[in-house]
């Protein structure tokens, strides 16, 4: 099939330069190259298709009639590579991105319509989940979200370390008393992240190049960081917080920030996760360009702290 095709383009060639060398210069091939592959197409279907002479070329009657198909096919050959480049090269089609469910709502969604008065004609669809990503089984072209493990085989690029913070609401304070040191959290009602994957009931404190890690426990147990926020600002109980969940909670009293001298030793780190690719499509690297102005560097989430 692949001599086939590379003869019918040979062909189509040289019926559209009417002359061997000419076809062959456009080829980027030699004269008597051409001349071999004409020759094993005419034996192959068993037909003469051009006349030669030292001076003159022409098609036969069947030669003409061949060629239109050769023309055919080899239109068909330009613009399909002519669509590839168009859609790789242009800012046009879809784009398919996961993203962690909170990391999304806050820092992603929000600025979408910004991207897409820069790109107009690209649609975005976007999938919202914690799990670990099969980028292939789930047709993404991009994955965001927080893991200490990238998928092996991807591209991960670094684009931020999400930082963690204690809190709590003034109504849980009043209830229950503030907690100073992490060993104090034995008394508190904690709540904590809880899936299939990740079981963040272990909390790491450090001050002063002295490492606590404290194992906690509460009531509530929950697979969303958004919960996890609600629930602290319900009063429910401590919160061990991503920074880049909040925004004024602490500026407006409605949760006050606890051990600030300890620094959160936990943190996770933020990816942009992609397959590999020999030339990167526009529309990934136009949306990797938005995603990092937009968060900053540093990120601008942390100036809560």
């Amino acid at each position: 099939m692949i001599k086939k095709a590379q003869q019918m383009v040979v062909f189509n060639a040289l019926t559209h330069q009417r002359s061997f060398t000419k076809a062959a210069q456009l080829l980027d091939i030699s004269r008597t190259q051409v001349s071999k592959q004409v020759q094993q197409l005419e034996q192959r279907l068993g037909v003469q298709l051009v006349q030669r002479t030292t001076r003159s070329f022409s098609l036969t009657e069947a030669g003409e009639r061949f060629a239109v198909h050769c023309a055919n096919i080899a239109a068909e050959i330009n613009e399909a590579e002519s669509e590839l480049v168009q859609s790789t090269d242009s800012m046009q089609g879809i784009l398919r991105v996961g993203s962690a469910q909170s990391f999304a709502r806050h820092h992603i969604a929000p600025y979408l319509a910004a991207f897409h008065q820069q790109y107009p004609q690209l649609d975005v669809e976007m999938s919202l989940f914690d799990h670990k990503v099969d980028l292939i089984a789930e047709q993404l072209d991009l994955w965001i979200g927080m893991t200490d493990s990238p998928p092996e085989g991807f591209v991960a690029r670094h684009l931020a370390d999400c930082h963690f913070v204690l809190a709590a609401s003034p109504d849980y304070l009043a209830r229950r008393g503030v907690p100073y040191q992490p060993q104090d959290l034995d008394s508190h009602n904690c709540i904590t992240y809880y899936s299939r994957e990740r079981k963040d009931n272990v909390w790491s404190f450090e001050k002063d190049g002295e490492q606590q890690n404290i194992k906690v426990s509460g009531n509530y147990r929950v697979d969303s960081a958004d919960a996890i926020l609600d629930a602290t600002l319900a009063g429910h109980g401590v919160g061990y917080l991503a920074t880049y969940l909040l925004d004024k909670e602490f500026q407006e009293g409605r949760l006050i920030r606890l051990m600030p001298d300890w620094h959160l030793s936990q943190h996770m780190p933020l990816y942009a996760v992609y397959p590999r690719y020999q030339y990167l499509p526009k529309k990934v690297q136009a949306f990797l360009t938005f995603i990092r102005k937009q968060i900053g560097e540093p990120v601008y989430w942390d100036k809560v702290l």
